[in-house]
């Protein structure tokens, strides 16, 4: 990808509004020949570990959805860690991936008696106790010896209904999944 002028603003802009909440993270706006368009790139090492759709969510969120309307707008977004190249990110499992096994997933989930553990680690309060991340949901099904591609598909799952985090999925996924495959 080869910078286009003007877009070094950009990138400072971006580099500056995230300096705070992604320690170390490098941001390259560049044109790209493979989309025609230009691509803007977040690099950091906090990436490790977490799904593309995590990634991107965590970013949308930091940057004003003004500032996202305004200057990104028809931008590709690409989250990488430093020894990810595009192709790595681009392979990495989606949503999309698991929607014709989201009834399989959830039944697996169910028969482990994940969702009332989840809860149990959340309650009394969801919200308070909820850091903004699937790491409870990663501790249940850790202690329920699900193995890495269960615990993948579950936050795949948990995504494609709309959940980024813990209480999400206690306040408003389960419920929707039972609902749907009852």
């Amino acid at each position: 990808m080869k910078a286009k002028t003007g877009d070094s603003k950009l990138q400072q802009e971006l580099t500056d509004m995230l300096r705070r909440k992604f320690h170390g993270m490098s941001v390259f706006v560049e044109h790209s020949a493979r989309w025609k368009r230009t691509c803007v790139r977040f690099v950091w090492p906090g990436f490790a570990g977490l799904l593309p759709e995590e990634r991107f969510q965590r970013l949308a969120s930091s940057i004003p959805e003004a500032f996202r309307e305004s200057r990104l707008k028809g931008f590709v977004w690409i989250e990488a860690t430093p020894d990810e190249s595009i192709d790595d990110v681009l392979a990495m499992p989606r949503s999309e991936d698991v929607a014709d096994r989201e009834a399989e997933i959830y039944e697996r989930l169910e028969k482990i008696d994940f969702f009332s553990a989840l809860k149990g680690r959340l309650e009394p309060e969801p919200q308070r106790s909820c850091k903004g991340d699937f790491s409870h949901v990663q501790s249940v099904l850790s202690n329920k010896r699900a193995g890495e591609a269960q615990t993948r598909d579950a936050k795949l799952l948990f995504i494609r209904h709309g959940a980024y985090c813990d209480c999400q999925v206690v306040q408003a996924v389960h419920a929707e999944l039972a609902k749907r495959h009852a």
